[in-house]
């Protein structure tokens, strides 16, 4: 601030008040008593004053006379409160003006201050004593200044302090910072013991402060060892968390939320959402494919609550901003919150219908600049690869599924041993196509370095990071091009935050990332299912002179896929930027706008060919293979190119209060958005139209002696799918809670329980998207081949037509009531830390196509309507416990939620009850029970009849409707889903001295997958495709004629009722994982001295290392199918992460 507007405010009670720092006898530097000097730019900036003052004068008329400041009685009870708070109560109390430098004082620094009926003179010896600070009392104004001894740069002896600093029981606390309260670039941070050192002079004065606990001052005077006991500040409460649009102090916070340490989220993979499962409870992560840069985790919070599970996805923000996050680095992050219910989601309105996900970035801090640098170097490997027989394994099987069905041998007994033994792997193929395409490792490396600093009136924050992972796709060689998957990543941030002004503050935010990734031409898809139905004894991958085998008409091998197909080579670019300012009005109250501007670019150069291939049908006298060419390929690569692209502007504005007195708290906002995410990739007019979303959202909340809090949100919002009377809705919640262990009564309690807090809420959220349809009060027409009419003698005329595509409803907002109920606890002496909440959700008037309509009626698509109705309820639990004796630290984790969610109401019709999706769970899967497998032909011939060639060995299926024979009117619900109800994670920290080694489990149940298709069930499309899982000699025979065997009665084909959709399919995909385990090495304070380091640590972190389950065939994330998808990915990591 500059010298001649130091500080000015202007109360609502008081006169207009021209600060004349020239007219103060004090310095630049505040000291009191150095004469101004007299020169030509002080007198026009005197006159400049006095036109200014004339002008108060004129404008503000006569004055009303108040108490002077001498005369008034000041009664203040505050505790650890920024000074300039404490101003500001004595301003209210008195006729009395502040005035001071930024650079002569810190209003910032947290005081407590007790005095009763004290005169402003009293108050002010209280509040300055033992500080460097002066102050002077002229006229109505209080002039802080600095003693003139304070800043005479004489030189001062040095002297090394050491010692520890403790709890009240006697622990040591680990990380407490420690600095020089008049110079804080000066400073330390204690070890894993409690113990610090550092280098000050005598009579410097040490700051202690610590999370949780009071900051304490310490003069050193002249003293080598201080041993320090800081008191646990039992205002948790004074600590703040971050909410919808802001942020509101812990203890007041009623919504149910929850954060993530950011330390937590710095694991070495590509995508953030693959770090978040098991973290904390409520969110529901999955992990289908780890394909690089196409693996985003599947996110729900608190399960799936309306009928369509990819529109259950949370809201998502980083810095305000709806954003996806995936690719933020976590060295950026500076706060990771989950807002779960609806008093904590309703001002997000329709956007935060299914849970909100806040992400702050690191804005930087005052100081010095301070660097830290990160770097990993990891070896990858998929987690499990699906294992498949042998070729001669493959021909035995084929074998007996023929002839245990009457049939003859497929393969010859000669055959099959020149296979067994390799004889000519050119002419008797035996071949693995995992191996041939998947590598057993590969390697992926992060960089990281950063900057922070800044002074009173500007700090900033700078990241640069880099990420590169190669793929686990083997290097097929097959041609001069690069179809090796990679995935390189850049990313940058950069956030500025000036205060021009003390009652101004400019945030200026701009992010991006620069990635470039490379594929084999064919998706990963086509790959791995080529695995999946090509049988080992196909044909060789690669002949010796470079031919590619295949048959004539027959598929491509996968190794072809892989190598021989072309590649695509993708670009992908995103820049958040974002502009905030605030605006302090007067005390309490703010006002704040932002506007940002993202955009998003991909582009996909596909360079394609069709490869040349042959198939070997013998040798000639020389021994030479001899071929015949079964494909013409292409010579050239043919080349397309795909791209997508959108920019995004979103608007904001806000009117903030919050304010307290006596034993009350109020705060209150009102707050404008707007956003318009526009197609720069548009193809027709109705996506070139603006995504628009528009609303006001608005909170308030009461609190009462830190006991009792009441709390108000609401949401207004507008859709652009509703007709104009429907347009806008409006989404309220209310909230309630209670800090019993704040009572009186609660008291002699206070040893057992430390803290306890119930907080119950009720909300709505509104919803209104639609998958696939815009402008849903709009019907559209199509002139599709499907609405022509054919007619004539021959059928040989054809008339087209247009005809209705979507028909325009008058649909409304999908609503739904959210309810909490909450119980906070801290025990222990605050070392355990309790959260439990019970919620529950109904969704109604979800959006669905009619299915009841029937298809005689004609319509090409049927209309949607209003018509779901979904209740989803459950519980989540979360246990922190932390302490330390001695050397050691221990720190202990755990988190446990369940869901489950039912469908009410829906459009569908069934023959039978059990049919009925009303009832069950959303996407239920239906399906045949199987009784097990038949014994005998006395059993088939007693049973109901089962279509196909029904033997012994086969599966025997129960006749749920009782008529006599097995068909689709026998299937009823079964399993649990793919997504799993209940998400669990658990782990630990202990640390003894400067080592520490860290484990996180996370696991899920009432979870299963349906196994099907090629490869999985045994020659469902014949003899001539399909591969066989490893796993198939555990099967039924007339030798072994077993119940608990994995697979029935072999055959070829799909000939009888055995591959139908049953529980016989339906496996259990529970599991436990060890999702994160790091060993790390702080380096001693000696060996950082001589590098000039402030801290520098070593460690070995591992990802995804074992996993706990009794399905065995492929990752047990994969979901249902055949797992035929790009692999999940362990890692193990070595890095090293220091600052200075």
């Amino acid at each position: 601030m500059s010298p001649n507007a130091v500080r000015h405010e202007m109360k609502s009670k008081s006169y207009l008040v021209l600060n004349f720092n020239s007219l103060q006898m004090y310095n630049k530097n505040g000291n009191i008593g150095d004469p101004v000097p007299d020169n030509k730019r002080l007198s026009r900036l005197l006159r400049i004053k006095v036109l200014f003052l004339l002008a108060a004068i004129g404008a503000f008329g006569s004055l009303v006379a108040q108490t002077s400041a001498p005369d008034a009685r000041i009664s203040l009870d505050l505790q650890n409160v920024p000074l300039k708070e404490v101003f500001a109560r004595i301003e209210d109390q008195s006729d009395c003006i502040f005035v001071y430098y930024d650079n002569v004082l810190d209003a910032s620094r947290r005081v407590s201050i007790s005095v009763s009926d004290q005169t402003v003179e009293d108050v002010l010896e209280v509040l300055f004593a033992g500080t460097e600070n002066t102050w002077k009392l002229s006229g109505r104004q209080i002039v802080i200044g600095r003693a003139a001894a304070a800043d005479k740069a004489e030189k001062r002896a040095s002297l090394r302090v050491m010692g520890s600093v403790r709890d009240r029981n006697g622990d040591p606390l680990i990380g407490v910072t420690v600095f020089v309260k008049e110079r804080p670039n000066i400073g330390t941070a204690t070890d894993i013991n409690g113990n610090y050192l550092i280098d000050v002079s005598p009579d410097d004065v040490l700051e202690f402060s610590y999370v949780g606990y009071k900051t304490q001052d310490v003069a050193v005077a002249g003293r080598g060892q201080l041993d320090v006991v800081l008191e646990q500040n039992d205002a948790i409460l004074d600590a703040v968390e971050v909410v919808g649009y802001g942020v509101q102090k812990k203890i007041s916070v009623i919504g149910s939320q929850q954060s993530i340490e950011v330390e937590e989220l710095k694991v070495p993979v590509a995508n953030l959402s693959q770090g978040l499962a098991g973290r904390v409870a409520g969110l529901v992560s999955v992990q289908r494919t780890s394909e690089p840069g196409f693996d985003d985790a599947d996110i729900y919070i608190r399960g799936i609550s309306t009928l369509t599970a990819s529109m259950s996805a949370p809201l998502t923000l980083v810095d305000g901003v709806p954003r996806s996050f995936s690719n933020v680095d976590p060295e950026d992050i500076e706060s990771f919150s989950i807002l779960k219910d609806a008093s904590a989601t309703a001002v997000y309105g329709v956007r935060g219908a299914n849970g909100v996900i806040i992400i702050n970035t690191k804005s930087g801090s005052k100081g010095r600049p301070k660097f830290t640098v990160r770097y990993t170097e990891g070896i990858t490997t998929p987690t499990k690869i699906t294992d498949f027989v042998d070729g001669a394994t493959y021909m035995e099987m084929s074998n007996e599924a023929s002839m245990t069905r009457g049939g003859g041998a497929l393969y010859s007994r000669e055959v099959i041993e020149k296979t067994r033994t390799h004889a000519d792997p050119y002419l008797y193929p035996n071949v693995d196509w995992m191996d041939e395409i998947l590598r057993d490792y590969s390697h992926n490396r992060s960089a990281n370095v950063n900057v922070s600093g800044g002074s009173d009136k500007a700090v900033y924050y700078i990241g640069l990071a880099y990420y590169d992972e190669d793929g686990m796709y083997k290097d097929t060689k097959l041609a001069d091009y690069n179809s090796n998957t990679y995935y390189r990543r850049y990313n940058v941030t950069a956030n500025l935050t000036l205060n021009p002004f003390r009652t101004t503050e400019i945030k200026l935010g701009i992010q991006g990332y620069l990635a470039n990734a490379n594929y084999p031409a064919s998706a990963q898809a086509t790959i791995f299912e080529s695995a999946y139905f090509t049988q080992p004894t196909y044909i060789a991958p690669l002949y010796p002179d470079g031919k590619l085998g295949a048959f004539s008409g027959g598929e491509l091998n996968p190794v072809a896929e892989l190598g021989a197909t072309g590649y695509a080579n993708q670009w992908r670019s995103q820049v958040y930027s974002n502009l905030r300012v605030t605006q302090q009005l007067c005390k309490g109250l703010s006002v704040t706008g932002m506007f940002s501007f993202d955009t998003y670019n991909y582009t996909s150069n596909r360079f394609t060919k069709s490869p040349n291939t042959y198939h070997a049908t013998g040798r000639d006298a020389n021994g030479n293979l001899i071929y015949e060419q079964t494909r013409q390929g292409t010579e050239n690569l043919a080349y397309s190119l795909s791209a997508k692209g959108d920019r995004t502007i979103y608007l904001e504005a806000a009117l903030n209060y919050r304010n307290s007195f006596g034993r009350h708290d109020v705060s209150g906002m009102l707050l404008f958005n707007q956003s318009d995410e526009i197609n720069t990739k548009a193809t027709n007019v109705e996506e070139a139209l603006p995504y628009r979303f528009r609303g006001l959202a608005g909170r308030f909340t009461y609190g009462f002696d830190d006991r009792y809090f009441a709390e108000f949100n609401f949401g207004y919002n507008g859709s652009e799918n509703f007709a104009p009377r429907n347009r806008y809705g409006f989404f309220p919640s209310v909230g309630l809670g209670w800090v019993i262990s704040n009572e009186a009564f609660f008291e002699p309690l206070t040893n057992v329980i430390q803290y306890l807090k119930v907080r119950g809420t009720w909300g709505q959220v509104g919803n209104s998207q639609i998958s696939g349809r815009r402008f849903a009060y709009l019907a559209t027409v199509t002139d599709s081949g499907s609405t022509s009419y054919t007619f004539g003698k021959n059928m040989d005329q054809n008339y087209g037509t247009t005809a209705i595509d979507e028909y325009a409803v008058d649909v409304t907002w999908e609503v739904a009531d959210k309810t909490d109920i909450g119980v906070d606890m801290r025990l222990l002496n605050n070392k355990l830390n309790l959260q439990f909440d019970y919620f529950k959700e109904s969704r109604k008037g979800i959006y669905l196509r009619r299915s009841s309509i029937p298809s005689y009626v004609g319509m090409i698509n049927n209309p949607y309507g209003n018509i779901g109705k979904v209740e989803n309820k459950g519980f989540e639990l979360s246990v922190n416990y932390a302490n330390s004796w001695g050397d050691w630290s221990l720190s202990l984790m755990g988190n446990y939620s369940f869901n489950r969610n039912e469908v009410l109401e829906d459009d569908s019709t069934v023959a039978y009850p059990w049919q009925n999706t009303i009832g069950n769970k959303v996407g239920q899967r239906f399906g045949l029970v199987a009784l097990g497998l038949f014994d005998s032909y006395e059993e088939i011939a007693a049973s109901p009849v089962q279509t196909g060639d029904t033997r012994p060995g086969d599966i025997k299926y129960k006749d749920v409707n009782g008529d006599g024979k097995i068909d689709e009117y026998d299937k009823v619900p079964i399993g649990w889903g793919s997504v799993p109800e209940i998400m669990y994670g658990f782990g630990f920290s202990v640390g003894w001295k400067n080592l520490s080694l860290t484990a996180m489990f996370q696991g899920a149940a009432h979870v299963d997958a349906m196994l099907s298709g090629e490869g999985v069930l045994p020659f469902s499309q014949g003899s001539s495709r399909g591969n066989l899982l490893s796993n198939v000699t555990d099967r039924w025979t007339e030798e072994n004629p077993r119940q608990d065997v994995f697979y029935p009665r072999l055959s070829i084909g799909n000939i009888n009722m055995n591959y139908e959709e049953s529980t016989w399919w339906l496996k259990d995909t529970d599991y436990l994982r060890l999702k994160n385990i790091e060993l790390s090495y702080r380096l001693p304070d000696r060996w950082m001295k001589r590098i000039h380091l402030s801290n520098a640590r070593i460690f070995i972190q591992g990802v995804n290392l074992l996993t706990f389950s009794s399905f065995k065939i492929w990752d047990v994330e994969l979901g249902d199918g055949r797992g035929a998808k790009y692999p999940n990915i362990a890692s193990v990591s070595l890095g090293i992460n220091f600052n200075f």
